[in-house]
């Protein structure tokens, strides 16, 4: 069975000495095998808007991810004014997730001719979104509009679920759902389990927390789980098809002076099977 949480006496221990604070060569060792490549593996869906006006999905939308948007402009013809030699028009997606705050991007950009190429972009799934919705728009210099959108009932997506492995302050630990291969484990780590090697510089934070996590007896691979002003920002670990175990664990880096901890409980880490 795979742990979902530490029992009383375990997180009494915690208080004193979860987090071990020593040489960052002693701490790997007990954290990956030696010469374990440190590697990020993605895995982003696309969301494909054909020139003949059908749509296909490359991969699985998931929470906690992004999905990348490819937009053929042929689909819009009309509105295509000039000006100076150049195209004077551009094709925008709007989208929300579950009928929230629409957002804008655009999805053409001008070459160095001046004329519109598609320019594809990624849209972030909010963990705990359902339903992406999309529809696009041709605007011109001279004002004319026309949308894609379904005949008005816009483009809808469904979104799965990952499992979401929580870390919290209190040395507790859970997984919510099943952790499946071929698919994605979110992570949502309270950064107060390591308030060491918090070094500024010039005002700002110079430090920063990674999850190390490897599939069964795998290369260790790593991804940032604090953005550059120290807040925590959206990881999802992929897990590859055929994986039957994952194992994570948790380093805070000072920049500057290199100073390590790390949250490993207790150079085990942390293991969970998957199914």
């Amino acid at each position: 069975m795979h742990p979902t949480g530490i029992t009383p006496s375990r997180r009494a221990m915690a208080r004193v000495a979860r987090v071990l604070v020593t040489s960052a060569a002693v701490l790997v060792a007990l954290a990956a095998p030696a010469g374990a490549a440190t590697i990020s593996a993605t895995s982003t869906p696309v969301l494909h808007f054909a020139a003949d006006g059908t749509e296909r999905i490359d991969g699985t939308l998931e929470a906690n991810r992004s999905v990348l948007i490819d937009y053929d402009p042929a689909r819009l013809p009309r509105c295509r004014n000039q000006y100076a030699g150049g195209d004077a028009w551009s094709i925008g997606v709007y989208y929300r997730v579950d009928g929230g705050p629409i957002t804008t991007r655009p999805v053409t950009r001008l070459d160095e001719n001046r004329h519109n190429v598609k320019a594809p972009v990624s849209v972030d799934l909010p963990l705990g979104g359902h339903d992406l919705e999309l529809w696009f728009h041709i605007g011109d210099r001279a004002g004319c509009g026309e949308y894609d959108s379904r005949s008005g009932a816009n483009y809808h997506y469904a979104i799965e679920q990952p499992a979401v492995a929580t870390f919290r302050a209190d040395w507790s630990e859970s997984v919510a759902g099943p952790i499946r291969a071929g698919h994605g484990l979110a992570i949502q780590y309270d950064t107060a389990r390591l308030p060491q090697c918090r070094e500024t510089y010039e005002g700002v934070p110079a430090w920063r927390i990674d999850v190390h996590y490897r599939l069964d007896d795998g290369p260790a691979q790593t991804q940032a789980l604090t953005g550059d002003d120290g807040r925590s920002v959206p990881v999802t670990v992929d897990i590859a098809p055929g994986s039957s175990r994952v194992e994570l664990w948790f380093q805070v880096t000072g920049q500057r002076s290199g100073c390590t901890a790390y949250d490993s409980d207790f150079g085990a880490n942390y293991v969970f099977a998957v199914a």
